[in-house]
């Protein structure tokens, strides 16, 4: 058994931080593998459930969907809804509004996509040229919605925001979950949340540092130096903005 850890222990430092040839020289890429190894989603029966539930309907593993459950739950003294552009299959959205519906304020979230795929490519993105994604329906997340019993969500069809966002422009978000997989579908979400984003409200993007989504890595790294927002790299995927002025 010590010969085998031993062994493991070499690989892993030999993988850690190896180089992968970059689709943009902009935006290096290496593996990544922490070396931190606390799990908080294993004690936590709850979250555990639901996610059980969920993750046959997300492409999002579980380091981010736990991520997202413990985000919420830090959401109650904020006031606003929470809004996802880039559904799929429900997953995500509907674990989020299961943590939701455990707070002791009442928020909604809203779920919008297109389901016919990605939207709005172009050339600063590197894989997605449009359409991928598409495999999904809206009966797939109301059905998802039903097992769970969760009665928080409202879904919107159509490209966010030109076509759905007039039905919900006149409320307040505490929480943004962008993963939309392109530069200026991304950035067109960002641009509408921010005025109706509350103090200390929350933005994350999945797609930030994944390689092929080097378009919202480039939109975040952009941002980055917004006065209005302290930015956070979540070695799982996640950029976070905090929402501090």
């Amino acid at each position: 058994m010590t010969i085998l850890n031993n062994l493991r222990r070499s690989l892993l430092r030999r993988m850690r931080n190896a180089p992968i040839e970059a689709l943009d020289p902009r935006i290096p890429h290496s593996v990544v593998i922490p070396v931190a190894t606390y799990s908080p989603w294993r004690a936590d029966r709850d979250f555990q459930d639901v996610y059980a539930s969920i993750k046959g309907n997300t492409l999002v593993d579980i380091y981010r969907c736990h991520d997202l459950w413990s985000l919420i739950g830090q959401l109650d003294k904020i006031p606003g809804d929470i809004l996802e552009v880039g559904v799929w299959k429900g997953g995500t959205g509907c674990l989020m509004a299961a943590r939701a519906s455990r707070l002791t304020t009442s928020k909604k979230v809203f779920l919008c996509d297109t389901f016919s795929g990605v939207v709005k490519t172009s050339d600063k993105d590197t894989l997605y040229a449009g359409g991928e994604h598409a495999d999904s329906t809206r009966h797939e997340v109301e059905a998802l919605a039903a097992r769970l019993r969760l009665d928080n969500i409202g879904i919107l069809t159509g490209v966010f925001p030109e076509q759905t966002g007039a039905e919900i422009e006149a409320r307040k978000f505490s929480f943004c979950h962008i993963d939309v997989d392109a530069y200026l579908s991304a950035k067109d979400v960002f641009d509408w949340i921010l005025p109706r984003l509350a103090l200390h409200g929350m933005v994350v993007f999945d797609d930030y540092g994944f390689f092929g989504c080097e378009g919202v890595t480039h939109l975040v790294n952009e941002l980055s130096g917004a006065p209005d927002f302290h930015v956070f790299h979540n070695l799982n995927g996640h950029a976070v903005m905090l929402k501090i002025a």
